[in-house]
C-alpha cells in the first residue's frame, strides 16, 4: 500500500511539473498563437479552406469570449486576402453571423453578417456560397418563429441553388429536408412532402439523415390518413435503422407503426408496438414521446375497461409532461380529456364534469394557437404566390426578348421557312399548355371536391351534434315538469353545456373549412377590425348557411341570443341597413 501511494506521489507532482512547464511555454509562446489561429490553413488545398476553417471554429471558437472570437474571424479575413480567396473571405461573413447567433439568439448582428456573406458572394460571382448564405438566413429566422421572412428567405436560396444546378450543390438533400422540416412544423404538409420527394433523389450525408426523411414522409402521410403508404414508409426507415443498428430510430419507428395500427383501432396489432414505443423514449430522455405512447395506451385501457392502469399511467403522463421544459399544451389537454372519460365510465359525474372544465380551458388555448398557425399558414402561401409570381414574370420577360432577338434574325436569314415552322411550333406549344391547363384544373378540382366533401360530413356531424343537444334540452324540461331535484337537473344542464363547449371536432373541422376557403378569416381580419373568436365563429356558422337554431346549439345559446349577437356584429362590422351579414361574407 505504501509503495502505490508513493508511486501515485510521484506520478501527481510528475503530472505538475508537466502542466506548469506546459503553462509557461503556453504564456511564452501566447502572442504567437492569438496571431495566427488558423495556421493550419496553409497546408488545406483551396477548394477545402472553407470547409475547414469553418470546422475549426466551430470546435474551438464559437462560445469563447466574443472580443477574442471577432480578433480570430478578422485574422482569417487577412489570410483570406493573402491568399487571394473570395470564398474563404465570405465565410467571415457567416461565421460572424453564426457567433451572434449562438451566443445572442434573435438580434440584429446576425441578420447583417448573413446579408453581408450574401452580398460579397453575389458581388464576387459566388452563386453556391450565396444560396448557402441565404439558407442560412432562412434558418436562423425559423429557428426564432419568423416564419414569413424564413419562408421568402428559403425561397431565395433555392432559386440560387437552382442556378447552380441542384445536382452540383454538396448535401443537396439536408438543404431540402431542412426546408421540409420548416413546412411540416407550420402544418403546411404539402410543401413538406415535395421538399422531402426531392431530398431523397440526391446522395444522403448519413443513414440517420434518410430514416429522418423517410420517417418524416410516414408522419405527413398519417396526418392525412393515409395509412396503407405512412406504413410502408415506416417500415422502409425501420428496415435501415435495423441495418445500421440505430436503437434509438428503431424504437422512434416501431411507435409510429403502432400509431398506425392505434388509429385503425386495431388495439392488440398496436400494443407491443406501442408499448416498446414508451419503453425506449424513457431510455433516451425523449419525454414528449414517451407521454404520446403512454397517452395511447391509456385510450387502449379505456377502451377495455381496465380503469386502475388507466388512472396510474395518466398520474405517468402528468409527471412527464411536468418535467419538461417546452410547450406540450395539446398533451395537456388529452390528459384532461381522458381523465374526463375515466370518470365519467366510473360514474364519478361531478369529478368529470372537473376535468371537462379544465379540458375546456386547455383546448380554447389550443384553439388559439392553431389559429395564430393558420393565419401563418395563410401569409405563407401569399409570400409562395408572390415570389412565383414575380418567378414567371421575370421567365416571361426574359422569353419575350429571346424570342424577339431569335425572330429577327429569322426573319433576316429564312424568311419564309422558319417562319412556317415558327407557326407550327406555336401551334404546338398552345396545344401542349392547353392540355396542361386541363389536366391541372382537373387535378385541383378533385382536390377541391374532396375538401368540400370533407368540410360537408364535419358539419353534417355538428348538426348531429344538435339532436344530442336537443336530447338534453327535452330531459332537462321533462325533469323540471316532475319538479325533480334541482342538483340532477343543474348537473345535467352542465354536462350538456360541457359537451357544447368541448367539441374536440371544432379544431379539425376549422382546419378543413381553410381549405375550403383559404382566404376566408384573413379578408374578415383585414376587412372588419376589432371582431372577438366568437365573432369570427358566428360568422364561420353563416358562411355554412346554418339556421339561428343550429347556430343556438352549437354556441350553446338560444335562439333569441343568437339573433342578438348578430345585432351587435352587424353593428361591429358597421354595416348599411340594406347589406346582410350574409351578403357582407360572401365575397370572402
Amino acid at each position: 500500500m505504501k509503495l502505490l501511494i508513493t508511486k501515485a506521489k510521484g506520478y501527481v507532482f510528475g503530472v505538475v511539473m508537466f502542466l506548469i512547464t506546459s503553462f509557461c511555454i503556453f504564456k511564452a509562446d501566447a502572442s504567437a498563437i492569438i496571431k495566427h489561429p488558423f495556421d493550419t490553413l496553409k497546408h488545406v488545398a483551396k477548394e477545402n479552406r472553407a470547409d475547414v476553417a469553418t470546422g475549426f471554429y466551430k470546435n474551438n471558437y464559437r462560445h469563447i469570449d466574443e472580443k477574442l472570437a471577432m480578433s480570430y474571424l478578422d485574422q482569417l479575413t487577412v489570410m483570406a486576402h493573402e491568399y487571394d480567396d473570395k470564398v474563404l473571405e465570405s465565410v467571415v461573413f457567416d461565421l460572424k453571423a453564426d457567433y451572434y447567433a449562438v451566443n445572442r439568439k434573435f438580434n440584429n448582428l446576425t441578420i447583417n453578417y448573413y446579408n453581408k456573406a450574401a452580398d460579397f458572394a453575389t458581388e464576387n460571382n459566388l452563386t453556391l456560397q450565396t444560396a448557402v448564405y441565404l439558407h442560412h438566413t432562412a434558418m436562423f429566422y425559423s429557428n426564432f418563429k419568423h416564419n414569413t421572412t424564413a419562408c421568402l428567405y428559403f425561397l431565395k436560396a433555392q432559386e440560387e441553388f437552382k442556378k447552380v444546378g441542384f445536382k452540383n450543390v454538396p448535401n443537396m438533400s439536408s438543404y431540402y429536408a431542412q426546408v421540409a422540416d420548416f413546412y411540416y412544423h407550420l402544418g403546411d404538409y404539402t410543401n413538406a412532402k415535395l421538399q422531402l420527394q426531392e431530398a431523397l433523389k440526391y446522395n444522403i450525408p448519413t443513414e440517420r439523415e434518410k430514416i429522418s426523411i423517410i420517417n418524416t414522409l410516414g408522419l405527413i402521410n398519417r396526418n392525412s390518413n393515409l395509412y396503407t403508404q405512412a406504413l410502408i414508409n415506416f417500415n422502409n426507415a425501420y428496415n435501415i435503422s435495423i441495418n445500421s443498428k440505430d436503437t434509438v430510430w428503431m424504437g422512434i419507428l416501431k411507435g409510429n407503426i403502432g400509431s398506425i395500427y392505434f388509429l385503425q383501432s386495431d388495439y392488440s396489432k398496436a400494443l407491443p408496438y406501442i408499448q416498446t414505443d414508451y419503453i425506449q423514449s424513457l431510455k433516451y430522455g425523449e419525454k414528449i414521446n414517451a407521454t404520446i405512447a403512454l397517452l395511447r395506451l391509456v385510450k387502449i385501457n379505456l377502451a377495455n375497461n381496465d380503469i386502475a392502469q388507466g388512472l396510474k399511467q395518466l398520474a405517468i403522463a402528468d409527471t412527464l409532461i411536468h418535467t419538461t421544459p417546452v410547450s406540450v399544451l395539446n398533451l395537456r389537454a388529452n390528459i384532461l380529456d381522458l381523465k374526463a372519460q375515466y370518470y365519467d365510465k366510473m360514474g364519478l359525474t361531478a369529478k368529470a364534469l372537473d376535468f371537462r372544465k379544465k379540458y375546456q380551458l386547455a383546448n380554447d388555448s389550443l384553439i388559439a394557437q392553431n389559429n395564430i398557425a393558420a393565419v401563418e399558414v395563410v401569409k405563407m402561401q401569399y409570400v409562395i404566390n408572390k415570389q412565383q409570381t414575380e418567378e414567371s414574370r421575370l421567365k416571361a420577360q426574359a422569353d419575350t426578348k429571346t424570342t424577339q432577338r431569335n425572330t429577327i434574325f429569322i426573319i433576316l436569314f429564312l424568311m419564309l421557312v422558319i417562319s412556317g415552322l415558327f407557326y407550327n411550333r406555336q401551334a404546338l406549344k398552345i396545344k401542349k399548355d392547353k392540355q396542361i391547363l386541363i389536366s391541372e384544373k382537373r387535378r385541383v378540382d378533385d382536390e377541391l371536391k374532396y375538401t368540400e366533401m370533407k368540410l360537408n360530413a364535419y358539419t353534417e356531424n355538428l348538426r348531429k351534434n344538435n339532436v344530442l343537444i336537443e336530447t338534453f334540452k327535452e330531459q332537462i324540461e321533462h325533469l323540471k315538469n316532475k319538479n325533480a331535484d334541482n342538483e340532477v337537473v343543474t348537473h345535467l344542464e352542465e354536462l350538456m353545456q360541457a359537451h357544447i363547449m368541448t367539441d374536440d371536432s371544432w379544431v379539425e373541422f376549422k382546419k378543413i373549412f381553410l381549405k375550403v376557403y383559404p382566404n376566408f378569416f384573413f379578408g374578415i381580419k383585414k376587412t372588419f377590425l376589432h371582431l372577438s373568436e366568437t365573432d369570427i365563429r358566428l360568422l364561420t356558422l353563416i358562411k355554412l348557411q346554418c339556421t339561428n337554431k343550429e347556430m343556438a346549439n352549437m354556441l350553446g345559446i338560444t335562439i333569441e341570443g343568437v339573433k342578438k349577437a348578430k345585432q351587435r356584429l352587424r353593428k361591429k362590422m358597421k354595416l348599411d341597413e340594406q347589406v346582410t351579414i350574409e351578403d357582407a361574407i360572401s365575397q370572402l
